[in-house]
């Protein structure tokens, strides 16, 4: 019993650390399956305190065992009530629930949920984790966050590797109960555990060295001092058809057109 106990935490941790880690590759997003009721797609967050640091949009599917991974930058101009803002103002202003009533709306998608994790639980599970080796170099969990946020580093799928890597190996697996604990008490999560499940048997056939890069391209410009990315409506819908014409993310577009 105490084994398939630890076997369950493991998991638990895996899964959540997967997503957690998944915020932090800009950009990324795979093919799944079109019209297929068994994807899910979750909101992701990083916070600190009231201002959002990073967001992405995850898809999860249990049967072609794909995940889709889209990240939107904070700083992206969208339009609210017929004013234009910011993803970050919106999240500042509004809070998380227009924040997703509007993605919704700008990708044509169901967010099935949501995960929010804010700086002092990164700072933690960083402190828990300790040295990660990324290909020689080494990093904390922390500090890839930062970097790979402010576009210092694009090595990210080499660093989710090794995370993942990090957190399954023999010294990792000891410290699961300490991430366990930070996980289940200081995120912020609506996750049913049915949809906890299918990421689970997604994340455990495939496991996260599937993950590439796609971007949500736009106009970055700059004023007093601030940068901005506009992205043209039909970008929004775009970027879905551009993965693949067999996505599941594209499902909810089609679906929101019929």
């Amino acid at each position: 019993m105490k084994k398939i106990c630890k076997l369950r935490h493991w998991r638990l941790v895996f899964i959540v650390t997967i997503i957690v880690l998944s915020t932090i590759t800009p950009f990324k997003i795979l093919e799944a399956r079109e019209n297929n009721d068994n994807s899910s797609n979750i909101m992701c967050i990083w916070t600190n305190g009231k201002e959002i640091k990073a967001l992405t949009i995850m898809c999860f599917d249990s049967v072609t065992s794909r995940v889709g991974i889209l990240t939107i930058p904070v700083f992206t101009t969208i339009e609210h009530r017929s004013k234009s803002t910011t993803i970050g103002l919106l999240w500042e202003k509004q809070g998380r629930s227009v924040l997703k009533d509007n993605l919704e709306r700008l990708l044509g998608v169901q967010i099935d949920g949501q995960i929010t994790f804010d700086q002092p639980v990164v700072e933690k599970a960083s402190s828990i984790v300790g040295i990660v080796d990324v290909k020689g170099n080494h990093t904390t969990l922390l500090q890839a966050f930062e970097d790979t946020r402010a576009e210092r580093r694009k090595d990210d799928q080499d660093v989710v590797r090794a995370m993942a890597s990090s957190i399954i190996s023999p010294n990792g697996i000891k410290k699961v109960p300490q991430l366990l604990w930070l996980f289940t008490t200081q995120v912020d999560t609506d996750i049913r555990p049915e949809l906890m499940l299918k990421i689970y048997r997604v994340v455990n056939h495939r496991g996260p060295t599937i993950l590439t890069k796609k971007a949500l391209r736009g106009k970055d410009y700059y004023q007093d001092g601030l940068r901005y990315r506009y992205v043209e409506p039909a970008a929004w819908k775009s970027i879905m058809g551009e993965v693949s014409t067999v996505s599941s993310l594209c499902r909810g577009h089609q679906q929101a057109e019929n």
